[in-house]
């Protein structure tokens, strides 16, 4: 008989913890670890587990939008509905800042929805980042995971729509920082980029760590 599909998503989940673990404890300083091991985490129900990965991961790069929205979520599952209040008012102020719509927004329902107030956000021009995701970068670049309002590539690091996109939202240094941090997710992932599935995963991750997930 084979396996059921809850049996199966238990075993997929429990290799990501094993994954990601080995490779936050690998290196306390990987921001990409922690936040998807506190992801996984979200998944499978262990919110106070979920709650300390991805504050590990803000303590190492306050600007990651969607970990704070993930970090509310966890805290308020876990009861903890003030500590996810005050989360979720840093973090519409950072996504905000970032240009980061979809957990700006988000998190912005969330505060609504339990009657908490919602920071009011930037100026509607903060939202041309968005649109040059499109296109070539304008004056008015910010890299969407540092937040520099400088040090862009001089050009996309690669043909198609994503290489336009990185080239439009990611500064030079958080893109040589992604280079190494792909070579240790092919490494500890055992990523195989020749088939559709490792390239598929390796680009996921690209994206959560450059901070271009919904752009």
């Amino acid at each position: 008989m084979p396996p059921s599909v809850a049996f199966v998503r238990t075993m997929d989940h429990e290799r990501r913890i094993q994954q990601f673990k080995q490779m936050a404890e690998a290196d306390p300083n990987n921001e990409l670890g922690h936040f998807s091991l506190g992801k996984v985490y979200c998944e499978v129900g262990r919110y106070e587990d979920a709650a300390k990965s991805l504050s590990r991961a803000l303590q190492l790069n306050p600007m990651l939008s969607k970990a704070y929205q993930l970090l509310a979520e966890a805290y308020d599952r876990a009861g903890r509905r003030q500590d996810a209040i005050d989360v979720l008012t840093r973090g519409v102020t950072v996504a905000d800042d970032q240009g980061d719509r979809m957990p700006r927004d988000a998190m912005a329902d969330m505060l609504k929805s339990w009657g908490a107030p919602v920071p009011t956000f930037l100026a509607p021009a903060k939202a041309g980042r968005e649109e040059a995701a499109t296109g070539p970068a304008t004056a008015g670049f910010h890299c969407s995971r540092c937040g520099r309002p400088d040090d862009q590539l001089p050009k996309p690091p690669f043909k198609g729509p994503v290489g336009e996109k990185i080239y439009a939202n990611v500064c030079r240094s958080c893109w040589r920082e992604w280079i190494a941090m792909g070579t240790k997710v092919i490494n500890e992932l055992g990523l195989v980029l020749s088939t559709p599935i490792g390239q598929q995963t390796y680009d996921q991750y690209m994206m959560e760590f450059l901070q271009l997930e919904g752009r």
